[in-house]
Order: C-alpha cells, then structure tokens, then sequence
C-alpha cells in the first residue's frame, strides 16, 4: 500500500552544511519517505524547480547568489504556489515582514530547528 507521504518532494536551499545537514534530517524525521533535494544557491534551486514539482521548498534567506528578503521573491518568481518555509538566524522583525510580504509562507528561526515549532510547520504546509 502506498503512503502519500512517500510521494513528497521537498527542495532544501541552504548554503551552510551543518545547518543543510540538521534541516534534512529533521525533514526526513517528520517525513521518513519524502525525498529531499538540497541546494546551495538560488541558481541550483531556479534549475531543479523547472524539473521537480516539489511540495514544499525550505529556503535560508542568505546565499551566495541571493541575500536576505529579497531571496524569498527570486524564488517565488520561479514557482508562485509552492509552499515556501523559511529558515532563519535573524530574529529581526523587519526581516520576517518583509519575507512574508514577499512570498513565504512561514518564516522560522534557525533555533527552531530541534523543538516542535518547525516540525508542526513542515505538516501544516506540506498538507495544505
């Protein structure tokens, strides 16, 4: 019998390996079949978004090639219905706002990685 969850596809953009690496498996922990697709620039996820219908891209806001809000709106241009999650270290209200009014769906600190909030997040937009 096939699980739904087994059909996800999630593209993780994030350039700073340990971060990657924690990101994938808290995804995989709250997913165990989805299949994961990490990037580290906003090129490399352009690419796979013209290829893969993904259910879900979890976006850091800081890559080589995209910095800060403005890297939710390139992303957004190449896909306007994909959920987008964000994942940040910057507790800053102004950054949140303007990710949000730029096209995420959620934006979430980095320090939230390990506790329940980012876990609920990932089911709330991957089953919307």
């Amino acid at each position: 019998m096939s699980n739904k969850l087994e059909q996800y596809k999630i593209l993780l953009v994030e350039d700073n390996r340990s971060d990657m690496l924690l990101s994938q498996a808290v995804v995989m922990d709250v997913f165990p079949h989805c299949q994961t697709f990490p990037v580290t620039s906003v090129q490399e996820a352009y690419d796979l978004l013209q290829e893969v219908n993904f259910n879900l891209v979890v976006l850091d806001l800081n890559l080589p090639d995209g910095h800060g809000p403005q890297t939710v709106q390139q992303v957004r241009s190449f896909n306007r219905n994909v959920p987008i999650v964000v994942l940040t270290g910057s507790e800053r209200e102004i950054t949140v706002n303007q990710a949000l009014k730029l096209g995420a769906d959620h934006v979430c600190l980095k320090s939230q990685l390990l506790n329940g909030d980012f876990r609920n997040i990932l089911e709330e937009k991957i089953r919307r």
